[in-house]
């Protein structure tokens, strides 16, 4: 089991200040719904009724979602400066234009382990997969070092009933296209081995996501994904 410590009087508020001036993503879960997003802590203010506010950045649909739960419970999770993980939960929200006002938790909890922190791709960004005769294309919804989530795009078999893939099967040299963007251009990030670790179906739209596992990464593709996913954090905050 994974060790935790505690992060509390001073040292939150010079890790909220580190958040705030970094510009760190963080990713945010409405207890209670299914509505998760990625967003980034904008500032500290005064509370009105003593203590402190977070200043968060609202994700689209945040209204909606949290109006079907009432009491809201918000639980977060971030890698820190050390690169271990960080959680804590708030309760209670307001609503500032564009941003959400949440109080000031007394603890986050910092877990003794590494985790490789998901981001958001933009549109484009794909997995090409060729195993034997199958070539498939799967776009992808969120990426980390450690691995991929995606949902399929298109193969080329016929006659196909239920999943592409099976959980636990090995995939070998799958590349992921990133396109060109204004400050780099297109390319392809070798994936020398990965797993199927989870199937999920859309029945409504009869859709199948896949998350993948990476397995085996050289070093030279795997400086190559950081340098993307840093891409994606930096067009992730000019949407803000």
């Amino acid at each position: 089991m994974a060790e935790t410590g505690k992060v509390q009087g001073r040292k939150l508020l010079a890790l909220f200040e580190y958040l705030i001036e970094k510009q760190v993503i963080i990713s945010m879960h409405i207890e209670g719904t299914d509505f998760e997003r990625l967003t980034c802590v904008t500032g500290l203010k005064a509370s009105p009724t003593g203590g402190r506010l977070l200043c968060i950045d609202r994700p689209a649909g945040f209204v909606d979602q949290a109006a079907k739960v009432g009491d809201v419970v918000l639980k977060f999770n971030f890698n820190g400066p050390d690169r271990l993980e960080y959680i804590f939960t708030t309760r209670g929200v307001r609503h500032q234009g564009r941003e959400l006002e949440t109080p000031l938790p007394e603890v986050v909890e910092r877990i003794q382990r590494r985790k490789d922190f998901r981001m958001e791709t933009p549109p484009g960004v794909r997995l090409l997969v060729k195993q034997d005769k199958l070539h498939a294309i799967l776009d992808l919804i969120n990426v980390s070092l450690g691995g991929a989530f995606t949902v399929l795009r298109k193969h080329n078999l016929k006659n196909l009933q239920g999943s592409l893939f099976k959980e636990g099967q090995p995939i070998v040299n799958a590349g992921i296209l990133v396109p060109a963007g204004k400050d780099y251009d297109e390319q392809v990030i070798i994936i020398q081995k990965a797993e199927v670790r989870r199937i999920e179906h859309d029945k409504p739209n009869n859709r199948y996501r896949y998350a993948f596992q990476f397995t085996a990464l050289d070093s030279r593709e795997r400086h190559k994904l950081t340098q993307a996913i840093y891409h994606f954090q930096r067009q992730f905050l000019k949407r803000r």
